[in-house]
């Protein structure tokens, strides 16, 4: 047993508890109390003292929770950007890859659609798009490497997939740099949930927003880009909070650290956000969050088989998370969602199916909970 031993005190700290047994942390997280007086204390000095003032202060803001976060993934401070969303910092980094014709990335069907995207456009270039295929609701890392050859200049999956399978990032890590090929992963769904060592892992790019595992507002992300994919990615666009010394000036010259990714103003509310939620991370810590969340979806997934509901989880212990997709046979899930919810019970109706995804402030309480109605609504 990995339970927690402080889950009464987060369950208090996230109000959505009182009224709903909310297991749809890979949709999105639920704001804590104290993310939630952060963000109101930065408005309140925004209205009190003026956008100058307010944004001036809220530079030590960021560069506290930039340096909070390298910390988390290991990674340095100067490897480490904000960005909107995981979309975004994927869009940078497929955009920004020098490639050319004749060069390939390769992807996998359990990807999300904002991975395929962004790389899907590089087409235009003459850059081949290799798709390496799913088995059952599992793609094998094997068949990912056996897609590498010279000409691959990145490789991009999630850390985990929205529908919970877990890649072996260290394994494709490895097969990546034996041909100078970049390893970009998204990471939204993994970050806070599981513990990420970028460097260790071999990972060279990842993105991931804020607003589920690592428990922040949407409109805030992270890009980590290692000191050597800096060499190899170019700014698709910038502006003067790119460079180090900007054009005009008589010399032009980017910033040599990840910041060259910024551009424009921050959203210093959500900076102000960041410095609590990545706090309760710090103090519950990233392992322990990892072991407590698995161990609610194990007994959650014995239980969903044991009403007859199809579990869809990897058959490989290893490849399992937090997330435990499941298909009621007969029904849509929608419908079922619905019929949860009614009896407030919140997940998710994802591609044709069902997702429960468990987060710090769940227990066992939540899982009884959950299974009971969905027994329920399945007649078991």
């Amino acid at each position: 047993m990995c339970l927690l031993e402080n889950v009464d005190e987060l369950r208090a700290e996230f109000p959505v508890m009182e009224r709903l047994t909310y297991l749809d942390m890979a949709f999105g997280n639920p704001l804590a109390n104290c993310v939630r007086v952060a963000m109101e204390e930065y408005m309140e000095a925004f209205q009190r003292d003026g956008v100058s003032v307010a944004r001036d202060r809220a530079y030590g803001v960021l560069e506290e929770v930039r340096a909070k976060f390298a910390a988390l993934v290991g990674a340095e401070a100067s490897e480490i950007a904000f960005v909107k969303n995981t979309s975004e910092g994927l869009n940078i980094t497929a955009a920004g890859l020098r490639m050319e014709a004749g060069d390939n990335v390769i992807l996998n069907e359990l990807e999300h659609p904002n991975n395929t995207h962004c790389w899907n456009l590089l087409k235009e270039k003459g850059v081949e798009i290799r798709t390496v295929p799913q088995r059952e609701g599992r793609v094998d890392v094997g068949d990912i490497n056996a897609a590498i050859d010279a000409k691959t200049r990145a490789v991009t999956v999630a850390s985990t997939t929205n529908m919970g399978f877990r890649f072996d990032l260290e394994r494709i890590g490895k097969a990546c740099h034996e041909e100078s090929a970049l390893l970009v992963v998204d990471a939204v769904q993994s970050l806070g949930i599981e513990p990420l060592d970028a460097r260790k892992a071999g990972v060279d790019v990842f993105s991931a927003s804020a607003h589920k595992g690592l428990l922040g507002p949407h409109g805030i992300g992270f890009l980590y880009c290692s000191e050597e994919a800096l060499r190899e990615i170019t700014p698709p666009y910038v502006a003067g909070i790119s460079y180090e010394k900007a054009p005009g000036t008589g010399e032009s010259m980017l910033k040599e650290t990840a910041a060259r990714f910024e551009y424009g103003n921050y959203n210093y509310l959500g900076g102000h956000a960041m410095v609590p939620a990545l706090g309760i991370l710090e103090k519950v810590g990233v392992e322990n969050i990892h072991s407590h969340c698995l161990e609610l979806a194990n007994v959650f997934r014995e239980g969903v088989g044991d009403i007859g509901v199809g579990v869809l989880d990897s058959p490989v212990e290893s490849e399992r998370t937090n997330i435990v997709a499941f298909r009621v046979k007969g029904r849509e899930s929608g419908e079922v969602r619905q019929r949860l919810l009614e009896r407030n019970v919140m997940l998710s109706a994802h591609y044709g199916d069902l997702r429960a995804s468990f987060a710090l402030f769940n227990d066992r309480s939540d899982v009884e909970t959950a299974l009971d109605a969905l027994g329920n609504i399945v007649g078991r």
